[in-house]
């Protein structure tokens, strides 16, 4: 199965009470789908203001190279999301670095 699979499963097991939540977005065939909000609590992004917090997805404790419909997992494999600052000397390379870049450009495409 993969990522978004055992997300799917968490929600039907865990949401009867509203125990668990999240929303996705796509970012194009590179990246693929990655959360954007778990339990009511979305990315922050506004285009003129930093700092920024974007859901960073992890699988054994790393950060993931593509989003949660991208990453097949393994018997014993943990995946876990993390609110984190964007820095952009620690990030610009990365998943959370491309997320990043993506919503400067949906911003600047929308005038914002």
């Amino acid at each position: 199965m993969n990522a978004q699979q055992a997300l799917e499963g968490a929600y039907n097991q865990f949401n009867n009470g509203g125990l668990f939540t999240y929303a996705i977005q796509y970012y194009g065939s590179g990246l693929g789908y990655l959360v954007v909000m778990v339990n009511e609590t979305y990315d922050s992004f506004i285009s003129s203001a930093a700092p920024f917090f974007y859901w960073q997805f992890l699988v054994n404790g790393a950060p993931a190279s593509s989003g949660i419909d991208g990453v097949t997992l393994n018997a014993g494999d943990a995946i876990a999301f993390g609110l984190e600052m964007y820095v952009p000397e620690v990030h610009q390379a990365t998943t959370l670095g491309k997320k990043h870049a993506f919503q400067l450009l949906a911003a600047q495409s929308s005038g914002a």
